[in-house]
This record gives structure tokens, C-alpha cells and sequence, in this order.
């Protein structure tokens, strides 16, 4: 308790976070979204989850909204992290990079598929109402495969933006039908499809013929 001299009276002190607050009520939102639905939960069903009242979740989260567009953050942020870690050689070969960086994020959708699809599935476009759409930024694919066009590597007339934007779609939603059930192909027959799809193999390959 302490004395405020403004108001006149004495008031409770503000409540200290505690440690694992955060990290609980995000492990217990994603549980929820991935399950039942943005819609279908509500940051008293988060705060329960977590086992914490629901003072202590609008002390970290506004709306369950906030809350889900960190869980999309954080995951974006670990995929973009993955991706880089397997550039081993980032002047190597570029269909060797291209290999790397899908193998990261097969191995990221498999080992985290809640975050995936929270991240990326109908919880994404749910959440469009409440601010801008979370999603992997197309563009430092667009600049690697215009630095190969510069080069000669890829086809000239490619539109690499527009190349960019098409892949990672795809490469979306062919995890998200992936992770439906995992039975439906073998994760290294992911991988190299995904590679031959890829602009870069795609554009160097014999039939491209404006590539050298």
C-alpha cells in the first residue's frame, strides 16, 4: 500500500509480472488457437489455460488479438533465424543455399506445427481485422534472385518480385496441407520438390534459355 499525495488516499501498489507470465500465456494461447480458433477463444479461456487470473493477462496483452500477433511474430522471427543459420556458404552455389534454407523451414513446420499454422493458416487472415497481416516478407527473396539475374544465373525477363511473392505462397501452402497430415509425403520428398519448384532452380535449369 502507499499514501498519494494527488489523490488523497491510500492505494495499492502495481502489481509485479511475474517471471513466467509471458511465456505461460503465449504457450496457452497457441495451444487454444491451433485447436479451436481465434474466434472461438477469449483471454479469460488464455489467462485459465495458463493458470493465471486475467488481470495478469491484460497486464502483458491488451486483447487476445495482441497476443496472437506476437505468437506470429515470434515464430516469423525463428523461421527467418533458421533460414539464416543454414546459409553455411552464402556465396556457395545458390541452388546448395536454396536446399539449405527449405530444409530449415521443413524442419521448423515439423518440429513447431501449431506455431505454423497459427502462424500462417486461417488464424492469419482472422486476425487481418485488427492490424495488418503478419507474413514472411517476400523480399530479401526478390534481392538474392535479382543479384542472380545481374549475374546472368537466372532468366532476364523474370519478374522477381512477382517470383518471390508466388514461391513463398506456394511453399505456404504446400506445408499447410503438409501438416494436415504428415503421412501425405516424406519430409525429404517435401524438400526436393520444393527445391526443383524454387525460381532459382526452376530458371536454371536447360529449359530456361535465357539463363547461362
Amino acid at each position: 500500500m502507499v499514501y498519494d499525495e494527488s489523490i488523497g488516499y491510500i492505494s495499492r501498489m502495481p502489481r509485479k509480472k511475474l517471471a513466467d507470465a509471458e511465456s505461460r500465456l503465449l504457450a496457452a494461447g497457441l495451444s487454444l488457437f491451433a485447436h479451436q480458433g481465434t474466434e472461438r477463444v477469449n483471454s479469460n479461456a488464455i489467462a485459465r489455460r495458463a493458470r493465471l487470473g486475467v488481470g495478469t493477462f491484460y497486464a502483458h496483452f491488451p486483447d487476445k488479438h495482441a497476443l496472437l500477433r506476437e505468437i506470429q511474430l515470434r515464430t516469423l522471427a525463428a523461421i527467418r533465424i533458421a533460414r539464416l543459420d543454414a546459409l553455411t556458404d552464402p556465396e556457395g552455389d545458390p541452388v546448395a543455399q536454396v536446399r539449405g534454407s527449405i530444409e530449415a523451414v521443413v524442419c521448423f513446420a515439423g518440429q513447431h506445427p501449431e506455431a505454423y499454422r497459427v502462424t500462417f493458416g486461417r488464424e492469419r487472415t482472422g486476425a487481418s481485422h485488427h492490424g495488418p497481416v503478419v507474413s514472411e516478407s517476400s523480399r530479401p527473396m526478390a534481392e538474392a534472385l535479382r543479384t542472380l539475374q545481374d549475374a546472368a544465373r537466372i532468366a532476364p525477363d523474370l519478374d522477381v518480385d512477382l517470383a518471390a511473392r508466388a514461391y513463398l505462397s506456394m511453399e505456404v501452402g504446400t506445408l499447410l496441407w503438409w501438416l494436415e497430415d504428415p503421412r501425405r509425403a516424406r519430409a525429404e520428398a517435401l524438400v526436393d520438390t520444393l527445391v526443383r519448384l524454387h525460381p532459382v532452380t526452376a530458371c536454371a535449369s536447360p529449359g530456361c534459355s535465357d539463363s547461362s
